[in-house]
């Protein structure tokens, strides 16, 4: 069984007391759509359990269907079985959505079920649009692995506008100047990010933000944050939900106007990782880990949280390589990853190598503190070799999803998970 971690932290919240007399066969579900209207996916985790060794299947019933839109044997015992099931939200109408979960026997004999009621939300047109191409497509209503082979990647028509001819690009820049929907700055910054993969912003992040993200990310360090050690690279995950300074930048309304100009569509954080030093982390597209249907509907975002020394493990780009044929899964001809990346590393990491051949200019990026770097989900980007061990590269990263898309993680076949509430103005 592929290793489940839990997506939405259902896992981590505390469980209602069992019975004394516990039955035979137990099953529990959980989403975070339970309470938060959703877009795209709609992950639901869930744990079964039994007194001696079982072989069940779990049937997934949605909406008045009579029918199980999945099933899927499971074998089980008395140590709880945990794993998911993803539900492709564009498929269903927007509102209520029944859903039951079912455990039965050789015989069809149910054992165990659970049932819940998830709120899904689908608006806009970016929603649409992936909705008539899961249509078309035939996507399975239910699945329990991602993969780029379930979408229509090939269709043109989805592109979006960055992705599209100079031509094309030309005229909406035009339409976004000529209505007032951007500033003539603002133009320009997206210019920049069709021609070369990504944008700078300076001076994003104030003075009293920076300070108070610096404190946090010392209190981090002091508290050994998932055994944080002194000089390593290693990153820190999802800050903003332990310190309110980050999240007021994972929530910054000037990121998210510019991530609104870019996908034209409201921009959804799924994560954080913040750093101390510099990742030195080989060259990659992020389009294979964070994963979008329709594809270019995920940015991620840097932010300087000092100046950017020379010899820091400074951030690498190559401008231009976002025009680069995508890499997934299915092109590696891999397994999906679970807890070794060695293969993937070994497979994917020379894949990139051939596509970058030389080709394209290495830039090293040393912003000034408060900078904000925005770029394209297919630009090949890099970690330089810490050359002074002893200099910091603070920063915070972040990774967003245009609202209405599918959001997944192909190197791993998870289900990606957005932050569903309010973004600002």
């Amino acid at each position: 069984m592929f290793h489940v971690r839990s997506l939405l932290r259902l896992f981590d919240r505390p469980r209602p007391a069992r019975s004394a007399q516990e039955p035979a066969v137990g099953l529990t579900a959980g989403s975070s759509a339970e309470s938060q209207p959703t877009s795209g996916l709609l992950t639901v985790e869930l744990a079964a359990k039994a007194a001696a060794p079982t072989t069940a299947t779990l049937r997934v019933f949605v909406g008045a269907a009579a029918t199980p839109a999945f099933e899927k044997p499971l074998s089980f015992g008395p140590q709880e079985l945990r794993t998911w099931v993803a539900i492709h939200g564009h498929l269903v109408a927007n509102g209520p959505l029944a859903v039951r979960l079912e455990l039965a026997d050789a015989a069809g004999a149910v054992l165990a079920q659970t049932r819940l009621t998830l709120k899904v939300r689908n608006e806009g047109e970016l929603a649409e649009i992936t909705r008539r191409s899961l249509t078309s497509r035939g996507v399975a209503l239910v699945v329990d692995e991602l993969d780029a082979r379930l979408y229509d990647y090939a269709d043109d028509s989805l592109a979006a506008w960055y992705d599209r001819s100079p031509e094309a690009i030309e005229a909406h820049l035009k339409m976004l100047g000529d209505t007032g929907q951007a500033s003539p700055e603002e133009v320009e910054a997206l210019r920049q990010f069709t021609r070369d993969g990504f944008m700078v912003v300076p001076g994003v992040v104030d003075e009293d933000l920076l300070s108070r993200l610096n404190a946090a990310l010392d209190d981090a360090v002091a508290k050994k944050v998932e055994g944080y050690e002194w000089g390593v690279s290693q990153r820190l995950h999802n800050l903003h939900l332990q310190y309110p300074a980050i999240r007021e930048l994972w929530l910054h309304a000037k990121v998210i106007r510019m991530l609104r100009l870019i996908f034209g569509a409201a921009g959804r954080p799924c994560q954080s990782l913040t750093y101390v030093f510099g990742s030195q982390q080989e060259h990659h597209q992020d389009t294979i880990h964070l994963t979008s249907f329709p594809a270019g509907r995920m940015c991620g975002v840097w932010t300087a949280l000092e100046d950017v020394q020379p010899d820091s493990g400074e951030l690498v780009v190559f401008p231009g390589s976002h025009r680069l044929p995508r890499v997934y899964m299915k092109d590696a001809g891999i397994p999906k990853v679970g807890e070794d990346w060695s293969q993937f590393g070994e497979t994917v990491t020379p894949l990139w190598t051939r596509l970058l051949d030389n080709k394209f200019r290495r830039e090293v990026y040393r912003p000034k503190a408060g900078t904000v770097l925005i770029w394209h989900e297919n630009l090949m980007h890099a970690g330089s070799m810490r050359l002074d061990m002893s200099k910091s590269r603070r920063s915070i990263v972040g990774h967003y999803f245009a609202e209405g898309a599918v959001v997944y993680y192909d190197s791993s076949g998870m289900p990606g998970v957005l932050y569903e509430g309010e973004l600002p103005a």
